[in-house]
């Protein structure tokens, strides 16, 4: 990490936030402290950009409790819709060929696969994956075989095992699939290479008006790296992986610890204090 100057936060213009492992805590649900930070940015008319790996459904919920009204991506960025109106405004499939490369990781690696669509989360069995995807998105996850995949209809892939099989399994993994990113120890997560993070932030910053340069951000996980590296504001985690902490600027602390909440505080107060002071004519 570089020196970094928290006085700057004042010039943001826009928020981006990761969720598992960022906003969400140990129980995977955003604390009150953490809520009530992104709602003070948010009355600041500072928009607040949800960038999750988290099914779309999952998504709208959160958007909703915490009062964001702006666009917000979802599904590792394949989605972007309206938490609003309830609409979608930008969704990209994953090419049938990529489907068929990660079909072919799982079972030659014996890896455990979830596809996902804008809709639905589906997964080959019912196990330890399938609960930990209904724990984190708070949804039903479907189980159906992998030989019903509709190429056209999925945005994510996941593959899934213990932190050490897929430790061992990394490089033969992005030999095949390099657009794969590790989002927690036992996920890679894979999506199309224009529908990732950085590509969904990008769109929606343009419609904002808004330049990565003006963007301050917080991310734990792999599928973080690219959107983080290329905004004026990265700030990792406390339990941010190592890539993560490579290519941000400061560390703030534990998802667990409400370690969001105190950079969105000061954020608020640096940018309200801004607006309010006086200007040099």
């Amino acid at each position: 990490m570089t020196d970094w100057d928290i006085e700057h936060l004042a010039g943001v213009r826009a928020v981006a936030l990761d969720v598992d492992g960022t906003i969400a805590g140990g129980d995977h649900r955003v604390s009150p402290r953490t809520a009530d930070a992104i709602r003070s940015l948010t009355s600041l008319d500072v928009p607040v950009i949800l960038l999750t790996g988290r099914s779309r459904r999952n998504t709208l919920e959160l958007a909703r409790e915490v009062g964001i009204t702006n666009l917000v991506a979802a599904c590792n960025g394949a989605v972007v819709f309206d938490p609003v109106a309830d609409e979608n405004v930008r969704v990209v499939t994953m090419a049938a060929a990529d489907v068929e490369v990660l079909i072919d990781l799982h079972r030659d690696l014996d890896l455990e696969l979830t596809w996902w669509t804008p809709d639905d989360i589906v997964v080959e069995r019912d196990g330890l994956m399938r609960r930990q995807l209904m724990e984190l998105n708070e949804s039903e996850v479907e189980v159906a075989s992998v030989e019903g995949i509709d190429p056209d209809q999925v945005v994510k892939m996941m593959l899934y095992s213990s932190p050490e099989r897929l430790d061992a399994a990394t490089a033969e993994i992005l030999a095949r699939a390099p657009q794969g990113t590790r989002s927690m120890d036992v996920f890679f997560e894979f999506v199309d290479p224009d529908a990732n993070k950085w590509a969904a932030l990008s769109y929606l910053l343009e419609r904002l008006g808004v330049s990565a340069d003006d963007v301050l951000g917080m991310g734990d996980g792999g599928n973080d790296v690219a959107w983080l590296s290329r905004i004026g504001h990265p700030i990792a985690m406390g339990n941010a992986r190592d890539e993560v902490i490579g290519v941000t600027k400061h560390r703030t602390g534990h998802h667990a610890e409400d370690g969001a909440a105190e950079i969105l505080e000061v954020a608020h107060d640096l940018i309200a204090a801004g607006r309010d002071a006086p200007r040099v004519r």
